[in-house]
C-alpha cells in the first residue's frame, strides 16, 4: 500500500476553489478509514472488464462518462463514492445502501470536467494520484512507473467491482502515462480513446485556464514534461496536447486495437446512442457485455471557443503543426 500524501493543487479562482475545512474533514476521514478498508480487501480473480475513458483534457471525456454511466450498467465513481478515495469500496457501499449508485437521467453538464449532485460521474483524481504516486498533475520520470504498487491497484479496483457487483469505468487521467502497464497487469482492461481536433482542444485548454486559474499563463491540468520551458500559453497547450494523444497513441500500439476503441467528438455528438453500443460491445468482448439502456438520446451541440478563436485560433494551429512534427516517426 503506498502512503498517502495529499495532492498539491494550483490555487483556483473563487468559483473553482475548495474549500479548505472540507478538504482537512474529508482526508481525516479516510485517514481513519484507510487501514480497516485494506483489512477487507479479498484476494479476487480478474473475472470481468474494467472501462477507462482516456484523452486530452477538454477533448470530451467527461461527456463520454456520463453517457457511459447513465446509459450501460457499470459500476462508476460518482461524486459521493469519490468522497472516500482512500476506502473506495466503503463509498459504493454506502452509495448502494443510500440508493445513490445508479445516475439514470442525467443531465450532461460539467464545468471543465466539475458535476454537481451525488450520483454524477466524478474523475476521482485523490484515487489516482494516490496509487499512481503522483504528487501533482504533472508527469514523471519514465522509472516511475516501477515504484506503482500494481498488484495493489489492481487489488483495489476488482474489490470495487466486487462492490459494485458490476464492471467499473473509470476516467484516469494521470493513467494516460501509464496505460501499457494498467493492461499488463490487468489483461481485461478496456480503453476508449475520445479524439477531438487538437485545435479545438487546445483552445478548450486556454478558456479552461483562464476560468479556473483567473489567467492564460498558469498550467492547468496533466502537465506532460517534454513540454519546453519559457514557451507562451497557447504553444504550452499546443504541445500539452500534441504530447499526450502521442503518449495515448503509443499505448494504443503496444496494447492492440482489440482493447482499444476510437470515437471522434464530433461522432459522439451526432450518434451518442451508437458509441454507447461500440463501448458495450468492447466489454462484451472481454468478458461481460453491460446490459444498454434504452433511453433516447437526442445529438449533443458540440462546444465551442468562439470568445477566444480569433485571438488564438491560428497561433495554436501553428504550434500544433510544430509540436506535431517534433514528434520522431
Amino acid at each position: 500500500m503506498p502512503p498517502y500524501e495529499r495532492r498539491s493543487d494550483p490555487d483556483l479562482s473563487a468559483a473553482f476553489a475548495k474549500d479548505p475545512a472540507g478538504e482537512d474533514f474529508l482526508e481525516h476521514l479516510n485517514r481513519v478509514l484507510l487501514p480497516h478498508a485494506e483489512d477487507e480487501y479479498l484476494d479476487l480473480p480478474e473475472d470481468v472488464p474494467t472501462l477507462h475513458i482516456v484523452g486530452a483534457p477538454r477533448s470530451g471525456t467527461t461527456l463520454l462518462y456520463q453517457l457511459v454511466a447513465s446509459e450501460l450498467r457499470l459500476g462508476y465513481v460518482n461524486n459521493l463514492i469519490a468522497a472516500f478515495w482512500l476506502a473506495p469500496a466503503y463509498g459504493i457501499r454506502l452509495a448502494r445502501k443510500l440508493g445513490l449508485h445508479e445516475l439514470g437521467e442525467t443531465s450532461f453538464q460539467s464545468r471543465f470536467g466539475r458535476t454537481k449532485g451525488a450520483v454524477e460521474p466524478h474523475e476521482f483524481g485523490y484515487f489516482w494520484n494516490h496509487h499512481l504516486r503522483y504528487p501533482d498533475l504533472a508527469e514523471r520520470p519514465a522509472e516511475h512507473e516501477s515504484t506503482i504498487d500494481w498488484g495493489h491497484l489492481r487489488q483495489v479496483i476488482i474489490n470495487m467491482a466486487h462492490a459494485y457487483e458490476r464492471p467499473m469505468a473509470f476516467k484516469p487521467m494521470l493513467l494516460t502515462w501509464h496505460l501499457s502497464a494498467m493492461a499488463r497487469h490487468m489483461s481485461r482492461s478496456c480503453f476508449v480513446w475520445i479524439r477531438r481536433r487538437p485545435r479545438d482542444t487546445a483552445l478548450s485548454l486556454l478558456r479552461m485556464r483562464r476560468s479556473l486559474l483567473g489567467g492564460y499563463d498558469e498550467w492547468a491540468s496533466l502537465r506532460p514534461a517534454a513540454v519546453p520551458e519559457g514557451e507562451p500559453p497557447w504553444r504550452q497547450v499546443a504541445a500539452q496536447v500534441v504530447l499526450l494523444e502521442h503518449a495515448i497513441e503509443t499505448a494504443r500500439a503496444s496494447i492492440g486495437d482489440d482493447r482499444f476503441h476510437v470515437v471522434d467528438y464530433g461522432r459522439l455528438c451526432a450518434e451518442p446512442r451508437v458509441v454507447v453500443r461500440e463501448v458495450a460491445d468492447l466489454l462484451g468482448r472481454h468478458g461481460l457485455r453491460p446490459t444498454v439502456r434504452e433511453t433516447d438520446l437526442a445529438p449533443f451541440t458540440p462546444s465551442r471557443n468562439t470568445e477566444i478563436e480569433s485571438e488564438f485560433g491560428d497561433r495554436v494551429e501553428a504550434a500544433i503543426e510544430h509540436f506535431a512534427g517534433a514528434i520522431p516517426t
